[in-house]
Order: structure tokens, then sequence, then C-alpha cells
């Protein structure tokens, strides 16, 4: 299998953590994103979107999202249990990765993209705009914060559900999040953070 992605791409980095975590034979390729090669003819013909990460299987059968990538890889590895097969045990994982896609990447990507990419892409920040999303952002940190009293993970126990919204929180030194309101939370993420598997897939900040 190849993962397509960037380094500094957050749904790129949860893909490249369950692959560590899970072990499995995939050849990473970064995609080149300032030179355009995500809008090539041919990574448009693996993904018609023009994202990262891509994954393609050794057959040439192609997945986008990374959220459900995260299930492919998954379900590839079932004894891994970081996607349950029960009923409720999977309704709870897809609970989370549902809420990561619909409303933690959108408070988190309008902080990042005042931050992180401005400085990326060489533009002015937006504090209107950056105060707005940093108030999203602690929004969904207090409904982690209470999820997370008495627990060490999200579902229970380690799922995808972790790996998937933890991706949001990498650079939160540069996005200018601070935890330290939020201890269920921090402690969470340095849970996460000292894995092997999320500590090979961080880029080099």
């Amino acid at each position: 299998m190849k993962l397509y992605e960037h380094p500094f791409s957050s749904a790129a980095f949860k893909a490249r953590a369950v692959v560590h975590e899970l072990g499995l034979p995939v050849t990473l390729v970064t995609v080149d994103m300032m030179k355009g090669e995500h809008k090539s003819p041919e990574f448009l013909a693996k993904n018609p979107n023009g994202k990262v990460p891509t994954l393609v299987d050794d057959d040439g059968f192609c997945v986008w999202e990374s959220n459900a990538i995260l299930c492919y890889l998954a379900a590839r590895k079932p004894e891994s249990g970081l996607l349950p097969s029960d009923a409720r045990g999977m309704a709870q994982v897809q609970q989370w990765l549902q809420w990561q896609a619909t409303t933690f990447s959108l408070s988190t990507g309008e902080v990042m993209s005042e931050t992180v990419y401005a400085k990326f892409f060489n533009r002015a920040k937006d504090e209107a705009k950056y105060a707005a999303g940093l108030e999203k952002v602690r929004r969904d940190l207090a409904l982690l914060e209470k999820t997370l009293t008495g627990r060490e993970f999200l579902c229970g126990k380690l799922t995808l559900a972790d790996f998937s919204i933890v991706s949001g929180l990498f650079l939160r030194t540069p996005m200018g999040v601070d935890l330290e309101a939020f201890p269920n939370v921090k402690a969470w993420v340095n849970r996460m953070e000292s894995r092997e598997s999320v500590r090979k897939s961080l880029p080099p900040l």
C-alpha cells in the first residue's frame, strides 16, 4: 500500500500514526503541494478532490477522506481493537470520527488558517477570524474535557477516535492553543504523544 501525504497535514498525520500503530507495510509518498502535485491529472485520478491523504492499495484500490482511511487500515487488523466490531463500540467510534470531521476539524482549521497557514503562505493574520476560531476550539475542548473525566481514552480504551481527534492538536503551540484550562485533555494529549506510533508521525517542528 502507498499513502500519499504531506508532513504538515493534520489529516495525513493521523493516517501515518495509525499505520505505525498497526505496523502495516505502507510506503509513505510525500506530495509536493507547493508545486501543485495534488492537482495533477495523475493525482486527481486517485483522489478527485485533490487532497491528502490518499491511500492506494496494492491492486490500485483508492481510499480518500482521512477517517475512511483509518477505518480501512484498522479493518486490515481487526485484532487491534482500534475499530470495535460490536454495535455500540463501533457506534461510539464513528460518533467521534464524524464529530471530528464536522466540528473539530472546522474549528481547529479556522485557527490554523490564521496562524500556521498564514505564516506558511506569507499572509497577514486576521485577528478577528483567529479569535472566533479560538473560541470554537475552546468550546470543543470543553466537551473533550468532560468526556475524558475518569477515562484514559475517549471511548474508554484506545481506538481510532483518539488518533483522529488528537491530530487537530499536534500544532497547538504555533496555533496558540493552550491546554492548561483543560487538564484531562492535556493528560490525554500527552498520553497519545508518548506513543511511539504518534512520535514517529510528528513532523520536524
